[in-house]
């Protein structure tokens, strides 16, 4: 098999030979001797056809480098990249979810032993750090109306009992935070121990009574319950931190009401 050559030619003197593209390192026509003689160190001679063609795939490398980077920042700029960003942060009028579910996982360690699985619960909170949150990939989308952007689905949240993270839905309320955190506290089912939980951390939270005299059957039903009654409070509340209240909470308030685990 023939070996390719290119010309490679002294940078001093610029006398020149055929040499093969990739010649070994002790090859000898790899250096100028008469020029490494006078100066009394190694001259290497180049290819310049060799040295063009590698200035071109740098060129060409770093345009495609470019082209990807100008692509990525286009993608992490589209509506539903900023809205990840923003409500994997907040959630209902501006509230810091970070914040909010530390504090609510400290308030159950003071939960009264007389509530049923308090013991459980007491113990799983003190042992552990409060759930991550992460924001669901599916189920929303944002959609445009005139001058804004709005989210489309519903409100809605899934603890991963004993994996250490709660996923949300973008623009979550208080409610639904404080349902999944139950959960995570060791609640697994949506009976009477869970919804009365429930009731206990909202009334220390808010500093209220929650009104159960309608309750007669405990599911979703008594999820709206609590949120109806606590409404105001929770606006009052968290629109001090975020004065411009998300437009996304009118769609979600009149559309169905989210499920929950």
């Amino acid at each position: 098999m023939t070996t390719k050559q290119a010309r490679w030619k002294c940078p001093q003197c610029a006398d020149g030979l055929l040499a093969p593209t990739r010649p070994r390192k002790d090859d000898v026509r790899r250096y100028c001797l008469p020029c490494s003689s006078a100066k009394g160190r190694l001259v290497e001679r180049i290819a310049p056809a060799l040295e063009a063609r590698r200035e071109l795939r740098a060129a060409s490398t770093r345009e495609k480098v470019r082209q990807k980077r100008q692509v990525a920042r286009r993608r992490a700029n589209t509506p539903r990249k900023q809205a990840q960003r923003k409500y994997s942060r907040q959630g209902e009028y501006g509230m810091p979810l970070k914040k909010e579910c530390a504090r609510l996982w400290k308030m159950l360690a003071k939960m009264p032993p007389t509530l049923h699985g308090a013991g459980r619960a007491i113990s799983i909170v003190t042992t552990s750090k409060p759930p991550r949150i992460k924001l669901m990939e599916r189920g929303w989308e944002v959609v445009t109306v005139g001058d804004e952007q709005l989210i489309s689905g519903v409100d809605a949240g899934y603890a991963y009992m004993g994996r250490g993270f709660i996923t949300i839905k973008p623009c979550v309320s208080w409610e639904t935070l404080a349902h999944e955190i139950i959960h995570m506290a060791g609640y697994r089912y949506h009976d009477e121990a869970f919804y009365k939980a429930l009731k206990w951390l909202t009334e220390r939270r808010f500093k209220m009574r929650i009104d159960f005299s309608t309750v007669t059957r405990y599911g979703y039903a008594t999820d709206r319950l609590i949120k109806s009654q606590i409404h105001d409070l929770v606006k009052a509340e968290f629109a001090v931190i975020n004065p411009v209240t998300p437009p996304t909470q009118d769609v979600i308030n009149n559309n169905t009401e989210g499920n929950r685990q």
